[in-house]
């Protein structure tokens, strides 16, 4: 784990309403090149920025910078996060016990805590994310019934082994990754970016209670069309079963996406142009973020809708340059 000084951001985030929705959105996000910076204006003292920090809202969400060039790095805030509590229900979370899988920055959990959630427990692999998590917990005024542990590798329900929960919830690692590179642990999930999600459907029943219900915000393969390896992941783990999918209305290509691994992250052509291949050969052209939705035991099968808005425009993550994370 790296001890370092180098410059954080906080997410100020709020919520619009109109006749029909509720959207979320960043209202702002101000640089913090040292730590004082933030406890002096957590002290009292009387300027824009400590009326920020000391309102109930807009949640507040301290992350590393988007630059920040260790594998250990704790996400800034994405379109993901605002698509996750665009589509979460709030009958869904009231008064639930909330499991976070991949609990990074702390975002999901607190928001689930702030809109109604008894309690929640977080977990990660990431020492630097669970420090970052409790701390923007505090700073959302959340002192109580939000736990956070060690998440597991091989078993990510390892401390939490003989519990269910209302609603479990993660924004998983989802980037296809070369193999055997380092890469941060929020992103990395092998060559089609699927394999934490896997791995919460392989055990999500004997987790959930008996009206539980997941909710998954992840990136997944397929055509231009629709997610179709997380289709096969799905008939495989949860077969018979309703899985409502929400997809984003812009996809992208799955080589634009991998290729950045050469021309921004410097990684062999080699490794990227395999990786390109297998795609190919495999009928993957396109990524698409999208929500998943499983109340547990619920039979049918799996649907789609498609959301009301664009969230993801593919710039950030392809490495391009943003007010938010400079």
């Amino acid at each position: 784990m790296h001890h370092t000084n180098e410059e954080k951001c906080i997410f100020f985030i709020t919520k619009n309403h109109d006749q029909t929705t509720s959207q979320h959105r960043i209202a702002d996000c101000l640089p913090i090149a040292q730590w004082d910076s933030m406890h002096h204006g957590l002290n009292g003292k009387n300027d824009e920025k400590n009326d920020l920090l000391s309102s109930p809202y807009p949640i507040k969400i301290v992350t590393d910078a988007f630059h920040y060039p260790h594998a250990d790095q704790v996400l800034p805030i994405q379109p993901e996060q605002l698509f996750f509590m665009d589509y979460t229900s709030p009958e869904d979370i009231k008064h639930a016990n909330v499991l976070d899988i991949g609990v990074g920055s702390g975002v999901l959990s607190i928001f689930c805590l702030l809109n109604g959630a008894a309690s929640c427990v977080g977990l990660d692999v990431n020492p630097r994310a669970k420090i970052l998590a409790g701390h923007n917990a505090i700073i959302n005024h959340i002192d109580k019934n939000f736990d956070i542990r060690d998440g597991g590798i091989s078993d990510i329900f390892e401390s939490v082994k003989d519990k269910q929960f209302d609603f479990i919830c993660s924004n998983p690692p989802f980037e296809p990754t070369p193999p055997g590179i380092e890469y941060y642990i929020n992103s990395a999930a092998g060559i089609y970016g699927l394999d934490f999600a896997e791995k919460i459907l392989s055990n999500i029943n004997q987790h959930l209670s008996s009206d539980g219900t997941l909710q998954l915000v992840t990136m997944a393969p397929g055509d231009a069309k629709k997610p179709f390896k997380l289709y096969e992941v799905l008939e495989n783990h949860l077969p018979g079963l309703a899985v409502e999918i929400i997809l984003d209305r812009q996809p992208i290509l799955y080589d634009d996406f991998v290729g950045r691994f050469s021309t921004i992250f410097g990684y062999s052509d080699d490794v990227i142009s395999q990786m390109k291949r297998t795609a190919r050969d495999d009928g993957v052209t396109h990524l698409h973020m999208l929500i998943l939705k499983y109340k547990k035991g619920r039979r049918g099968s799996i649907t789609e809708k498609v959301a009301c808005k664009t969230y993801e425009n593919w710039t950030t993550p392809l490495g391009a340059q943003d007010h938010c994370y400079m």
